[in-house]
């Protein structure tokens, strides 16, 4: 990499940096204009969001591996029958 092309990258980690503390200053003063009871709500709405999103997205992905492995078994299943009524017909 040329020296402009990680001066380029080094300028937008910078501008990023400075608005990921631009953003979590406004988000600080917000959070200390509101009373402690909404503080409250709002951190345990977090706490749920963050405790029911991957719980309910593991889950789904179990459910689509469980669906595809019974898909996989009655395929396989329906070819073994089909080859055993083959052999049956063949004598």
């Amino acid at each position: 990499m040329s020296s402009t092309q990680i001066d380029q990258i080094l300028i937008l980690l910078r501008k990023s940096a400075h608005e990921f503390y631009y953003f979590c200053r406004k988000a600080f003063v917000a959070a200390m204009a509101l009373p402690l009871p909404h503080l409250l709500v709002i951190c345990l709405g977090i706490a749920v969001a963050l405790m029911i999103l991957p719980l309910a997205l593991s889950i789904f992905i179990a459910f689509m591996i469980f669906k595809l492995i019974v898909i996989l078994l009655a395929i396989h299943l329906k070819e073994n029958q089909q080859q055993a009524n083959q052999l049956h017909k063949e004598p």
